[in-house]
């Protein structure tokens, strides 16, 4: 008689990091998209305002007109984006122009992150089999949490780099505009505590609400807070984690610490409750706060297109509050500017210094300042809409999809037309947001309901690209690729005209091609081209999937 020998596999130190080793290392695994999004945003975007910033204001007398902004401009603008000081340097202009940028980039993927990975994964039931293994559901959310927080602070630190290298590679120092590097550690310390902060109401609301519940109240409670602080909007705004910071200003040298500090330990403390009432609550057991209940004829599986809306919706419609909130609090500024910069050419003549070529008396022209803010919002919408078609074969569910007469190109085909309609979803929800807004500040949206649109078709296009990829390739790299391309698109157009890169080079920016919608002004070519992706990228994912094998 033998005796059988049993082999122990040993788990490898880089599969523990990142890997099926840990759940530490499969979270740092899966939030690989996120973390390309995120770095790629918001170190590229240092690196093209460093590098523009010589272009656009080479000049010192044309730094000091653009610093004569601070306490000239109308009270609701200044408080909206933030103080200006110092806005004559590349830390000033950098932090009041596109802090807001930054702080919805981080801020939006910790609430999207933290809100789904313990909720999402009980609602769908892939944590019931691990709560049944010695790791205790203490470690499991704790190791999920210590992931994301990797993530980020890798991101965090990419960005603090970048902004080091391009302030003291393209900036003049006679003009203050090298930034040290504790300047940049203490920008990202002020974004890292706010994206904790409101991640971290994300995730202690989670066991209570679920994961849209929680994601959905994280994103309105940011919204508000910066709002209420930036227009002073009474008591409340003494909650704003924004008005405690409102000091810490480290581009250009001036920092609080406590009061980031104070922040980042409220951050804290919400993901301690989080993984407390993850611990102590049933798996998935919510208190049932959500959206209302969708019509069945909706939600149905009465085909595949219906079956693939069906679960498209419910993100379609909350990108779709987050942009329409987004576009109606700008919308609603506009009214109460335009009449102060109507009394004030000298004014209007300084600010046009900072936005070239943009009416900021319309609700049009100021929204299509931000019109790249909301290109990159719908871009990384129309990534999750793609990740969310691709996951049926990702999670296995095609197999047993195709077993029923539905084909392969059916199943691409129908998925390719339930994200368009997601995609239109969130443009409706856009536009009904800017028009309220612009309503409630006392001017019309105008041309702006119309380039409203020009969101839509981008997000279309980018949807075609990534069926393209998905169908041709790999439907795993599907969304990251969509995610890539939006983050690329966003430098090109961006980076290319200050620094007077060939007009080919700027050419290659799909938002380069939609001219100014929100004011009227369109270039066919970019909505032919969005409408070539849209169907070309379904036809070439179609033609693929045809050829190759599901993917196991």
């Amino acid at each position: 008689m033998t005796t059988a020998t049993v082999e122990l596999t040993r788990t490898s130190a880089r599969s523990r990091i990142y890997g099926f080793g840990t759940l530490y290392g499969k979270t740092m695994r899966d939030s690989r998209l996120a973390f390309l999004i995120a770095a790629g945003l918001l170190g590229g975007l240092s690196l093209a305002v460093g590098a523009a910033i010589s272009t656009v204001f080479p000049t010192a007398e044309a730094r000091q007109e653009v610093d004569k902004l601070i306490g000239g401009i109308p009270a609701q603008m200044v408080n909206f984006f933030g103080k200006p000081v110092g806005l004559g340097t590349l830390g000033g202009y950098l932090t009041w122009k596109y802090g807001l940028t930054f702080i919805v980039a981080t801020s939006l993927w910790s609430i999207l992150a933290l809100s789904s990975t313990l909720a999402g994964e009980a609602s769908r039931g892939s944590l019931d089999l691990i709560a049944t293994t010695p790791f205790g559901k203490r470690r499991i959310a704790i190791e999920k949490v210590a992931a994301h927080l990797t993530m980020l602070v890798l991101a965090l630190a990419f960005m603090a780099a970048m902004i080091t290298l391009s302030s003291n590679t393209y900036g003049d120092p006679a003009l203050g505009d090298p930034i040290s590097p504790i300047g940049a550690i203490g920008f990202a310390a002020w974004l890292g505590c706010t994206a904790l902060f409101f991640g971290g109401l994300a995730f202690a609301l989670g066991p209570l609400l679920g994961r849209a519940g929680a994601a959905g109240v994280s994103g309105i409670a940011l919204a508000v807070l910066w709002t209420v602080h930036g227009l002073d909007a009474g008591p409340l705004a003494v909650l704003s984690p924004f008005r405690w910071m409102e000091n810490h200003i480290p581009l250009v040298g001036q920092f609080d610490w406590p009061a980031v500090a104070l922040v980042g330990l409220v951050g804290v403390a919400f993901l301690a409750i989080g993984v407390e009432l993850f611990a102590r609550r049933d798996l998935g057991v919510t208190l049932g706060i959500g959206l209302p209940s969708l019509p069945a004829a909706v939600l149905g599986v009465q085909g595949p297109i219906s079956r693939a809306f069906g679960e498209q919706l419910p993100r379609s419609i909350w990108w779709g509050l987050g942009l329409g909130i987004m576009g109606g609090l700008l919308g609603s500024l506009v009214g109460p500017m335009a009449a102060q910069l109507s009394g004030d050419t000298s004014l209007l003549k300084l600010l046009q210094q900072v936005f070239p070529g943009f009416d900021l008396t319309s609700a049009a022209g100021f929204l299509q300042v931000f019109v790249e803010l909301f290109f990159i919002a719908a871009g990384f919408a129309a990534a999750t809409l793609v990740s969310k078609w691709a996951s049926d074969e990702n999670g296995g569910r095609l197999e047993e999809v195709l077993t029923t007469p539905l084909t392969r190109v059916r199943w691409l085909v129908s998925g390719a037309i339930a994200a368009f309609i997601g995609a239109a979803i969130v443009t409706l929800i856009f536009a009904l947001g800017v028009a309220g807004g612009s309503a409630s500040g006392g001017s019309t949206a105008g041309t702006a309901l119309l380039g409203s649109a020009s969101l839509g078709l981008y997000m279309a296009a980018l949807i075609g690209i990534g069926v393209a990829v998905g169908g041709l390739w790999r439907t795993s790299l599907a969304a990251e690729v969509v995610a890539l391309f939006v983050v690329a698109t966003y430098l090109l157009d961006l980076l290319a005209p200050p620094l007077n890169l060939p007009d080919w080079v700027h050419q290659l920016a799909l938002t380069a091609h939609f001219g100014q919608p929100m004011v009227g002004n369109w270039d066919v070519v970019g909505v032919i081209a969005c409408f070539v992706l849209a169907v070309g990228g379904v036809a070439v994912g179609a033609w693929g999937m045809s050829r190759r094998d599901v993917a196991r």
